[in-house]
């Protein structure tokens, strides 16, 4: 249930995934990708157990970028939280936002409209959680195709 690399945050976020009711991720774009820190930091929080403390939770991955790449780097943000059960907050465009230079993003009227609409949208399903009834109790069964 822990990451063996205790020198990286990976532990303190599991714990704090614990304790939270919803979760908002982002990154750059890099090559149309997320950034290769982000992607190590995701490997090791849902191998370890982070992606079990997601299901059921609110969750929103979102990405800032220079002109493309956006929706790619997005999806793979959100793989991480379809494999979790978790609940991908939506918004009414891609979550991502434009700038190359600090304070760039700011200008961005619409990537600042999708932002804050993801925020009202995680708040309103997160009060719908503490209102509502449990979620499903799902089983896995893990199977390995090789025989």
């Amino acid at each position: 249930g822990l990451c063996v690399f205790t020198e990286v945050p990976v532990n303190e976020c599991v714990r704090l995934m614990a304790e939270c009711d919803g979760l908002v991720i982002g990154s750059p774009v890099y090559y149309s990708g997320i950034a290769g820190t982000m992607k190590s930091f995701l490997d090791r929080f849902f191998y370890c157990g982070g992606g079990q403390l997601c299901a059921y939770k609110p969750v929103a991955g979102v990405v800032a970028l220079r002109r493309s790449g956006g929706v790619d780097a997005f999806h793979q943000m959100n793989n991480y939280f379809n494999l979790a059960n978790a609940l991908i907050v939506p918004s009414f465009y891609w979550n991502a936002i434009h700038g190359m230079r600090p304070g760039e993003a700011q200008q961005d009227m619409e990537g600042i409209q999708i932002m804050e609409n993801i925020g009202r949208n995680m708040a309103w399903m997160i009060k719908c959680i503490q209102a509502g009834p449990e979620h499903p109790q799902n089983e896995k069964e893990s199977t390995n195709f090789i025989r």
